[in-house]
């Protein structure tokens, strides 16, 4: 049975909370049924949030890399931590690009394998670059989730990544895959929950009015015709003990603050993909009853 949907984190610029992201989202939306956590980071940021006592080294003879490339199978690859199943990176995530300019099919085997695994939702966490392993893993995904500080860089960053959606949605097309990515910008660590910054929220309402900017965009600079304008989630306060938890690969306690943000966080995007999912149906309805 293929996954209900697959997720892609990414953000072009380091620093911006994506394997945080990354990791309590899947802890969120392993909740709700069985769930797979892809890294194909050669940092391997997401891989040492589950488990942050393993040697990377342990993680070089089964990992995102060897599936790829066809050494290892996904069912003998994946480690399990919290009810999760793992599929960890390796630093060998360093040469997908050189193997997938001498072999671009590399490039969608990454979800090939992913969208025909037997999970309810698959979680990819990528690079902190416009990287081959970035164009593969969004080439994977329903939604695309993009992690965003309350920085100047924000709209710039969301810029980079709508460009490598629509190379992706391009291929999507020429394949006649059916399918169209959404995206969703995440603002994450945006202040005091009760008392955001005042530069919080100006960058907050540039981004809810993201539409304005993306019409010009399409006007003005080629690259972004197929891409959809992205949802704007409830902003994820600063909580202290979350990037403890994180390098510790705690799970934030139940009922907690940051618990119950990320689980809010996944009923957005839950819903989203019921109302989509309702409405694709009643279109195919009315078409088989002409």
């Amino acid at each position: 049975m293929p996954p209900q949907f697959v997720i892609t984190i990414t953000n072009p610029k380091g620093g911006t909370g994506k394997s945080t992201t990354a990791f309590h989202l899947t802890i969120s939306i392993s909740k709700n049924g069985k769930t797979l956590a892809a890294d194909v980071d050669m940092q391997a940021d997401f891989s040492d949030a589950f488990f942050p006592d393993t040697p990377i080294e342990d993680f070089d003879e089964a990992n995102t890399f060897t599936v790829i490339r066809g050494e290892t199978t996904l069912k003998n690859s994946v480690r399990s931590k919290h009810g999760i199943d793992v599929l960890v990176s390796s630093l060998e995530m360093e040469d997908f690009a050189y193997h997938a300019t001498k072999n671009q099919s590399l490039i969608p085997k990454l979800g090939s394998i992913l969208r025909n695994s037997n999970y309810d939702y698959v979680i990819i966490d990528t690079p902190g670059s416009g990287s081959s392993e970035t164009i593969s893993s969004i080439m994977a995904a329903d939604y695309v989730l993009i992690p965003v500080k309350p920085s100047k860089w924000a709209t710039r960053t969301i810029k980079r990544v709508l460009k490598k959606i629509n190379e992706a949605q391009q291929f999507l097309n020429t394949i006649q895959s059916g399918r169209t990515i959404e995206s969703f910008i995440v603002p994450v660590q945006w202040g005091k929950a009760k008392q955001p910054s005042a530069r919080a929220i100006q960058i907050l309402d540039q981004l809810q009015n993201y539409n304005e900017i993306l019409s010009l965009l399409k006007k003005k600079e080629v690259g972004f015709d197929l891409v959809k304008c992205p949802m704007v989630t409830d902003p994820i306060p600063y909580i202290q003990e979350m990037d403890d938890r994180t390098e510790n690969g705690e799970p934030f306690k139940p009922n907690t603050i940051g618990s119950e943000h990320y689980d809010r966080l996944v009923n957005t995007i839950l819903n989203f993909h019921l109302n989509k999912s309702s409405k694709k149906d009643t279109q195919l309805s009315l078409t088989y009853d002409k």
